[in-house]
Order: C-alpha cells, then sequence, then structure tokens
C-alpha cells in the first residue's frame, strides 16, 4: 500500500524503560493501580516474565515446575478478579502516542471436553466455517503512528442474556466497558460482520464512532447538493443510487493514491440506507495495468467530519489486532488452558495476551528507532528463557551474580539462540 494520509496528532513523550525488562515495567504500571494488594502485586508482577521464559504448555503443572509458586498457588491466584482493562490501559497511557483508535474482533479458540463453561460452536477465520471450542472478544488499542496494538481486554463469550444475539453480546460489551476505553479514544474499529444498525446504533448511543466496511451491494446514496426547487414539498434530499464501479466524479474527490498507481481512494458524504443515516465513505479502487478497475471496496465512518485519507489509514490499522491474536496462539499458549471455571480462563486469557503487550512495549516501543527494527517475540522469549537459566545456575552453583565475567557475559548468553541475535 502506498503513502497515505497520517492524522497529523503530535506524539506525547514516551518513558523510556530498559529493553528486556517486563517485570520492572509491570511492576510500574501495577502501582498506579490503588487497589492491589501486597500479595496479588507480588504475584502479577512476576507472572508476564515467567510466561515468556517457560516452554512446553501453558498450564498450572508447567507453570509449577518453571516458576517460584507451587501448582495450587497458580490455580488459586488465577481464579481471583484483576482488572487488565484498568491495567493495560495505563500501559498504553504511558507508552503510546496520542493518535490512538479502539479496535474489537473475535477469535475462536479450539477446545475440547464438554464441561468447560462457554463452550460451544463459533465462526473460525482460519477454517471458514464454524467449529466446536470457546470465542473470545478482543479489544485492542492501535497506535496508528507506531502501526502497532496492544491489549486491553478479552471478553470470553458467554452469559449472552435471553434472547439477546450474538451481535447484541457484543455491543453489551463493549457498552459495559464505553467509559474506561474512551479515557484512550471514542473511535472504534470494527469489520464488516459489525456494519448492522443495532450495533452501531448502540456505539453510537454511548459516543462511540464507528469505522467498518460494508457490503459491496450495499444500498448507498449520493446527497443532493443542487438547488432548492420552487414550490411547496419537501426538499429533495439525494441524487440517485451509487455505483461504486462508476462514481460521479462531480461528486467525490481523490483522498489517497498509492505511489505505484495501483489503487485510488475517493471520499464522498453520503446516504447508507441500512443505517437510517448519513455516513462518510471511502470508496477503494484495485486498479488494473491498464487502469480499469479490477475490485472495490466500501470502508465507512459515522464520523461526517473525518478525513477519507485518516478513515483508510485507520481501518487498515485494525489488522494489528490479529497480530496480537497470532502471536499469544504461537508463544504465550494462549489455547492451552485446561482449567474449567470462567474466573481462570479469563485470567489466562488477559495474562497471555498482555504479556504480548508488556514485550512489546518494554523490549519494541521503548527505544528511539524501533520504527526500523521488527518486533519478534520468539526472540524475546528466547532472552528470557536463557536468562532463567543463567539465572538458576548461578544460585545452584552460588556464584556471585556481580563477578566481572558474569556481567559480560550475560548479554552473550541471552542471544544464544536468537533468530536475530
Amino acid at each position: 500500500m502506498g503513502k497515505m494520509h497520517s492524522l497529523g496528532v503530535p506524539t506525547q513523550p514516551k518513558l523510556q524503560f530498559c529493553p528486556m525488562n517486563v517485570k520492572t515495567l509491570t511492576a510500574q504500571i501495577l502501582r498506579k493501580m490503588p487497589n492491589i494488594k501486597r500479595w496479588q502485586f507480588k504475584f502479577i508482577s512476576t507472572l508476564p516474565s515467567l510466561l515468556l521464559a517457560m516452554r512446553g504448555r501453558y498450564n498450572f503443572s508447567n507453570m509449577a515446575r518453571w516458576g517460584d509458586y507451587k501448582e495450587g498457588a497458580y490455580r488459586e491466584n488465577y481464579s481471583r478478579p484483576f482488572d487488565w482493562l484498568q491495567f493495560n490501559v495505563l500501559l498504553a497511557e504511558q507508552t503510546l502516542s496520542n493518535d490512538l483508535a479502539i479496535a474489537f474482533d473475535p477469535s475462536f479458540l479450539p477446545k475440547s471436553g464438554k464441561h468447560t463453561p462457554g463452550i460451544g460452536y463459533f465462526y473460525s477465520g482460519c477454517a471458514g466455517r464454524e467449529l466446536r471450542g470457546l470465542e473470545l472478544s478482543g479489544l485492542a488499542v492501535i497506535d496508528q503512528q507506531d502501526k502497532t496494538a496492544l491489549h486491553l481486554e478479552a471478553i470470553q463469550t458467554i452469559d449472552q442474556q435471553e434472547e439477546e444475539s450474538l451481535l447484541g453480546f457484543y455491543a453489551r460489551s463493549i457498552s459495559e466497558r464505553a467509559e474506561k476505553l474512551q479515557q484512550i479514544s471514542s473511535l472504534l474499529i470494527v469489520d464488516a460482520y459489525f456494519a448492522r444498525l443495532p450495533f452501531i446504533d448502540a456505539m453510537l448511543e454511548v459516543g462511540f464512532n464507528v469505522i467498518t466496511r460494508l457490503r459491496k451491494d450495499a444500498r448507498l446514496r449520493y446527497l443532493y447538493q443542487g438547488p432548492a426547487r420552487p414550490g411547496k414539498g419537501r426538499p429533495k434530499q439525494y441524487d440517485g443510487r451509487i455505483d461504486i464501479y462508476n462514481l460521479r466524479l462531480d461528486l467525490v474527490s481523490p483522498c489517497a493514491q498509492a505511489e505505484d498507481g495501483s489503487w485510488i481512494a475517493y471520499e464522498l458524504t453520503a446516504n447508507v440506507q441500512a443505517w437510517k443515516r448519513n455516513a462518510k465513505l471511502v470508496i477503494l479502487h484495485e486498479l488494473k495495468a491498464d487502469g480499469s478497475i479490477k475490485s472495490a471496496r466500501i470502508i465507512a465512518s459515522t464520523d461526517l467530519e473525518m478525513d477519507g485519507g485518516c478513515i483508510l489509514l485507520a481501518y487498515h490499522s485494525r489488522f494489528q489486532i490479529e497480530l496480537l491474536y497470532r502471536d499469544a496462539k504461537q508463544h504465550l499458549g494462549l489455547t492451552h488452558c485446561q482449567a474449567r471455571s470462567k474466573e481462570k480462563i479469563h485470567f489466562h486469557l488477559n495474562a497471555s495476551l498482555s504479556t504480548v503487550s508488556l514485550a512489546k512495549a518494554a523490549c519494541h516501543l521503548s527505544g528511539q528507532n524501533h520504527e526500523q527494527k521488527a518486533f519478534s517475540l520468539a526472540d524475546i522469549k528466547t532472552s528470557y528463557a536463557n536468562e532463567l537459566l543463567l539465572d538458576q545456575f548461578i544460585s545452584m552453583f552460588e556464584i556471585d551474580p556481580q563477578l566481572p565475567k558474569i556481567k559480560s557475559l550475560r548479554g552473550e548468553i541471552r542471544n544464544i539462540g536468537k533468530i536475530a541475535a
């Protein structure tokens, strides 16, 4: 994708953290949460470092093998409530810029068995069909300047109210957290599944503006901009239906274009009949080599004043939330939880995804030139595992960790086995 408009919001100063020091960063955030007790502070401040260092299955038995607590202590602490949303909001506020948006996206988790709360049939994007398992509804904050995402909260799809649709459950989950989420941003980005009137109305009611994608066959109408007709009667509102493959160039304006000429985007304010309201539209044309239209997409925003290039940039940045899910599933055992209580499952989901954010914030976003270096959670995990083993050897052999030789070699030992040491 070529160059597009940026939102142009100045970046706020970021706190500088020592790379690869997730424990310090976690403790900094916990100290800002006034209701944290000492036992919970101690447990949660060490948990992300453990999750990054351990190998194998992410269950309570394996945590006891790698960590400082017994298996029963992990089970007990995972069953106790913790405000993950407040924790991650504080992390985002001190780590990211001001150019932020909220992304919401469900994700399927495979799960066997019959007694796990919330188990059922949910849509899997990888399989392209419904599969039996669990589903989480993830909220993330998107930094459009850094082109990255940090996790906010994962909500298991469970406890739907009587006669409540799945879309209604999603809307209620966001509405219940609207006050805290709007401390970060009032812009909500969702995919095409959520471009339906009940969801849009619910989000507007609690103060969000929504950016989403519309179906290609959505009924859209140009707004009439000509002179008022004489006589009595209702003024003319619309000026015909929009054909997204044959736009009226007198009523649209280009807002973004690829440098190689492979696509061009047009913006306009139009009526979305399914929403029963006007919206700001961006119609993106993918072009063939001869300049003819290959395909078209429609991005819509309920904010009529938002620039079309910013709408396009915001919607494309939504896909950063998928990278959080990918890293948590591949490297932090998001699908490994064997607990059969919704409290422990909720804690496990948020611990895994929050650890991805903490690793990204401490080891990637804290540097001055993080844009120039790719974020690799696999390398971060290798470093933490190497350091954990080194500390174990030093402790077992009763070696002074402050010896100059140990200090000089610690960095080299951390990098053993990394893809890009």
